[in-house]
C-alpha cells in the first residue's frame, strides 16, 4: 500500500509540473507569480515553490521575485513526427531490420508510437502476425503487409505525434497479451532510465510493457544519456535493446551487468549480439 500511495503521489507532483509549463508557456512574457499558480492549480504555495525549484533544477524554468517564467528554447513541446523522421535515418532503419527479425510467423506484437517503430512495420516479413499500434503512420505501414492484422488503438489524438493516447488506449491494453513488444522512448540513461516528455504517453508504454511477454527496446544512440520530463519505466523492464554502434562501451557493459540484451544494428544488416543474460 505504502509503494502504491508513493507512486500516486509522484504521479499527482508530475500532472502538476505539466500544468505549470503550460501556464508558463501562455503567461505574457512567460511569467506568472506563485500566489496565481497556487489558485489555478488549487495547492499551497509552498507547493508550488517546491515544484519550481525542482523545474529549475531541470533547466525548464527561471524563477523570478514572486514566481517563474519559462526557459527560452526550452523544449517544453514535442515535435512533429515529420520532423524526427529524418533524424538518424541511416541507424533507425538498421534497427528496425534488426528488429523486425525478431518477429516470428503466427506472433502478436505491439509497436509503439516512434519513427524507429515506423522503421521495425516497414521490416517485418513474418506472416500471420497481429499488429497493435496506436501510431496512425505505423498502423499505415502494417496495413500494406498483407500477411499482417494491424489494429489501430483509438483514442485522443495528439496531432503533432500522429499518435493516439488516454484512458480508451489504457483500457485497450489492459485486455491483451502479446508475444513482443517493440518500444520507443525520448531518452533512456542508466540513472532515469526511459523517459518521455508527455505524461500520457509515458502511461500508454506502461500498459504496453505491462501487455508484451518480451520487450525490445528500439533506440538510436543519440537518445542516450538524456532524460526528459517524466519516466516510463526502470531500464530492469527492457528485455532487449537494439542499438547502433554509437553507444559508448562503458553503456554497453552497464546495459549487460542489468541483464539486458543487446544488440548493435549496422547499416550493413550484421547485427552484431553483445553480450547478456537473457
Amino acid at each position: 500500500m505504502g509503494e502504491l500511495a508513493g507512486s500516486r503521489f509522484r504521479m499527482l507532483r508530475q500532472e502538476r509540473e505539466a500544468e505549470i509549463l503550460r501556464l508558463l508557456a501562455g503567461a505574457d512574457g512567460g511569467a506568472r507569480r506563485v500566489a496565481e499558480l497556487s489558485r489555478a492549480l488549487g495547492v499551497s504555495q509552498m507547493t508550488i515553490r517546491r515544484d519550481l525549484e525542482e523545474l529549475e533544477r531541470r533547466g525548464l524554468v527561471r524563477r523570478v521575485h514572486g514566481g517563474a517564467m519559462q526557459v527560452n528554447g526550452a523544449l517544453l513541446f514535442e515535435r512533429s513526427f515529420s520532423e524526427r523522421g529524418q533524424e538518424a535515418f541511416r541507424e533507425k532503419v538498421a534497427i528496425g531490420r534488426a528488429a523486425a527479425a525478431l518477429v516470428r510467423d503466427g506472433a502478436v506484437c505491439i509497436l509503439d508510437a516512434g519513427t524507429t517503430t515506423l522503421q521495425v512495420a516497414r521490416h517485418i516479413n513474418a506472416r500471420n502476425v497481429i499488429a497493435v499500434t496506436n501510431a496512425l503512420p505505423v498502423a499505415m505501414e502494417l496495413a500494406a503487409h498483407e500477411g499482417i492484422s494491424a489494429i489501430l488503438l483509438g483514442g485522443n489524438l495528439k496531432g503533432r505525434e500522429l499518435c493516439t493516447v488516454g484512458p480508451m488506449v489504457t483500457d485497450a491494453l489492459a485486455k491483451m497479451t502479446a508475444d513482443v513488444l517493440f518500444l520507443s522512448t525520448m531518452g533512456v540513461s542508466l540513472e532515469r532510465g526511459l523517459t518521455e516528455a508527455d505524461i500520457r504517453e509515458a502511461e500508454v508504454k506502461r500498459w504496453m510493457i505491462a501487455a508484451a511477454r518480451k520487450v525490445v527496446l528500439v533506440a538510436d544512440s543519440s537518445k542516450f544519456g538524456a532524460a526528459f520530463f517524466v519516466q516510463t519505466v526502470p531500464l530492469e523492464k527492457v528485455d532487449v535493446f537494439i542499438c547502433d554502434s554509437g553507444l559508448p562501451e562503458p553503456a554497453r557493459h552497464a546495459l549487460s551487468a542489468l541483464g539486458i540484451e543487446l544488440v548493435i544494428a549496422s547499416p550493413e544488416g550484421s547485427e552484431q549480439p553483445c553480450s547478456g543474460s537473457n
